[in-house]
């Protein structure tokens, strides 16, 4: 098998599912949505067409059950219901077991054939009994046969087509070893054991909702009187009534509309011209679009990165090289000048060739959120906003399993189960956001929730008790070092370990991979109203504005994005709080005093003697000797960089000079410490 189209088949087949599975969620919202139905079917049909070509034949046989089952669905035959919704969700993450079987080389295997079963039953307008939803459906592994067998026995209705041509519900009671019977047969053979009309109604009702059964009329549809004498019904008024109890163009014995055979054909035909398409160029409903893109291997895209970056490193050095000039060459200047505009716009340029839309990154939540919500037995809708919003390609790789977390998270810890919001005055229904929004050159992405809150105090006492810190060192913490206490290793507020969450991993993870990405994270929570964890992120990762400043002879650079504010320091404003220098900024704020002189070079600064300045960062003050000026920088990492370095990395100066970028969240925690 060529390695190549290998690769294609699996990109393409990935991206798919991913489609199908947006969809899927929407139909379960909308049963009725023609172009997600559509939508659907050509994604399993494209798929089968590929794995058929790859010889991947367990695949092509999910896909055609599947798309068998969506073909029934376009048609009208039959409707989309939650089990089935189940079932199908079930289904996808068989078959991305599978593509990650062939991504190792491996053949895969068939599949669970109870799954396998219930599919088929679905598609012949049967509603088997499912198992219980997994309770964390996105980490189980999909090719594993279900723990226990499953039981069919109980009331079955199914969807058959009358002597009139017409379809109708029929209904029937099956014992474990009991055979499918027919409507003739199960008519014929009526014992006492009939189904009452209450309890038909019920499962219609639970199947697919009061009222919303095949064939019911709407409750505001009036019919129309045997006969007038005075006013006649116009031809119009006879079409809207029947578009109100059969939907548009469903009206019995309408020959606008092709029949099921023919329509299923022609849609197959249309299906299979469209095949060749890439996925990438269809829309989000599935409709196709030009193709204007082509797909290339991520590694070209760091190397020109790379490259681009060693351009800047050149131009700073020109520009740099051109001011020290003793005479000035107007003509050498304005070229400098000229070098330094086409770098930025190479730069800007294939910084985009990166950027990649949130929608990525948010894409597997409603599938997280609607898995972890059922088997919680909590009710929680996900608002999201921002999905266009773009950002590095490095940053959305990085942070799409932190993110996975943090929903996880507030499902498991935030949100309460319904009993307790209604008893709050909540409403059942909780709601969790998550937004991402640009702010300058960061990206700021939130997840918050509107459920009970965090309390400092209980989170520091589960910290002492767990023996993540000392009480001697939590006498000294503000609330917001206890709230950050979450994000230590081995901590968790759980008292039992669920599938979820309590083993105290996972927060510490989240924190981690903010930081290697050169940003920030915050809480904000309020008790009894919600949480709200925000994330900053550099917009890029590929080049960094820093900020040079020097400290006494040695020159160091901070990012810029970290800095708040370039004060000067007052020694009056400097005092000494339960053994911590703390110093006043800003009228009323109060921040630790972080002296890099201390710190860096074992001798502190002396403000009354030695030159100084205070750089204001989120963490505290640090005190330099002076603030030089910012420059365009690229990150070079440290070979000898370990968890407790003070360094985020290295680049080099306009002047040609080695120069440290330092951390500030790391400063203070050593500043902490001593």
């Amino acid at each position: 098998m060529d390695n190549d189209i290998l690769l294609e088949f699996l990109a393409e087949s990935r991206a798919l599912l991913s489609q199908a599975q947006d969809q899927l969620l929407r139909l379960e919202s909308q049963p009725d949505d023609s172009e997600a139905l559509s939508a659907i079917f050509r994604a399993f049909h494209t798929l089968k067409g590929g794995a058929g070509f790859l010889e991947a034949q367990n695949i092509v046989d999910w896909c055609h059950h599947l798309e068998d089952l969506f073909d029934k669905m376009r048609s009208g035959k039959l409707r989309a219901t939650a089990p089935m919704i189940d079932a199908i969700l079930r289904a996808t993450d068989v078959i991305t077991a599978m593509l990650d079987d062939m991504a190792r080389g491996e053949n895969p295997p068939p599949g669970p054939a109870a799954l396998g079963a219930d599919i088929q039953a679905f598609s012949r307008g049967e509603t088997p009994a499912l198992p219980e939803v997994a309770k964390d459906a996105t980490n189980k592994a999909a090719k594993s046969p279900p723990a226990a067998e499953v039981v069919r026995e109980g009331l079955w209705v199914t969807q058959t087509e009358r002597d009139s041509g017409s379809t109708g519900l029929f209904a029937e009671r099956r014992t474990a070893d009991a055979e499918p019977t027919s409507p003739a047969s199960a008519s014929a053979s009526a014992n006492g054991d009939s189904i009452t009309q209450d309890e038909f109604e019920r499962v219609l009702d639970d199947l697919y909702g009061a009222g919303q059964a095949p064939g019911a009329a709407p409750a505001g549809a009036v019919a129309a009187p045997a006969s007038r004498t005075a006013d006649e019904i116009t031809q119009d008024e006879f079409e809207r009534v029947l578009d109100q109890i059969h939907g548009a163009g469903h009206a019995p014995g309408q020959a606008s509309a092709p029949a099921p055979e023919v329509a299923q054909k022609s849609e197959q035909k249309a299906a299979q011209k469209a095949e060749p398409a890439a996925p990438s160029a269809r829309s989000a409903n599935g409709s196709a679009a030009e193709e204007t893109s082509i797909r290339v291997d991520s590694t070209r895209l760091d190397q020109a990165m790379n490259q681009v970056g060693e351009l800047v490193l050149l131009r700073n050095r020109l520009s740099a090289a051109v001011a020290r000039m003793a005479q000035e060459d107007e003509a050498l200047a304005r070229l400098a000048r000229e070098t330094d505009l086409a770098v930025n716009d190479l730069q800007n340029t294939v910084m985009r060739l990166r950027m990649q839309p949130c929608k990525r990154l948010f894409q597997s939540l409603p599938r997280v959120v609607r898995d972890a919500s059922r088997s919680l037995g909590k009710k929680v809708r996900l608002d999201i906003e921002g999905e266009d919003v773009e950002i590095d390609k490095t940053v959305v790789d990085a942070l799409s399993g932190p993110l996975i977390h943090l929903v996880r998270n507030a499902l498991d810890h935030g949100i309460e189960e319904p009993e307790v919001r209604r008893q709050a005055g909540k409403p059942e229904e909780a709601v969790l956001r998550v937004l991402a929004r640009h702010l300058g050159d960061k990206v700021q992405i939130q997840v918050g929730d509107d459920g009970r809150g965090m309390n400092a105090q209980k989170i520091m006492q589960h910290a002492i008790s767990k023996g993540v810190i000392t009480a001697q060192e939590a006498a000294r913490l503000s609330e917001r070092e206890m709230l950050e206490l979450i994000f230590l290793p081995g901590f968790s507020t759980k008292e039992q370990v669920s599938e979820l969450s309590g083993r105290g991993v996972g927060m510490d993870v989240v924190r981690s991979t903010v930081a290697s990405l050169r940003g920030r994270i915050d809480i904000d929570t309020t008790l009894g109203k919600g949480s709200t964890l925000t994330l900053e992120l550099p917009l890029t990762m590929a080049v960094l504005p820093v900020l040079y400043f020097r400290l006494r002879r040695e020159t160091y650079a901070l990012p810029v994005a970290a800095i708040e504010n370039l004060l000067a320091i007052d020694p009056e404003q400097v005092h000494s709080i339960s053994g911590r220098l703390m110093v006043q900024v800003d009228g009323n704020r109060v921040v630790p005093y972080i002296d890099l002189g201390q710190l860096l070079q074992d001798r502190p600064i002396e403000l009354l003697k030695d030159q100084s300045e205070g750089i204001l960062i989120e963490q505290g003050l640090l005190v330099v000797s002076e603030a030089m000026g910012t420059e365009d920088s690229v990150v070079k990492p440290l070979d000898i960089s370990t968890n407790d370095t003070l360094y985020q990395g290295a680049t080099i100066s306009g002047n040609g000079e080695v120069v440290l970028i330092l951390d500030g969240a790391a400063l203070a925690r050593v500043q902490r410490k001593s």
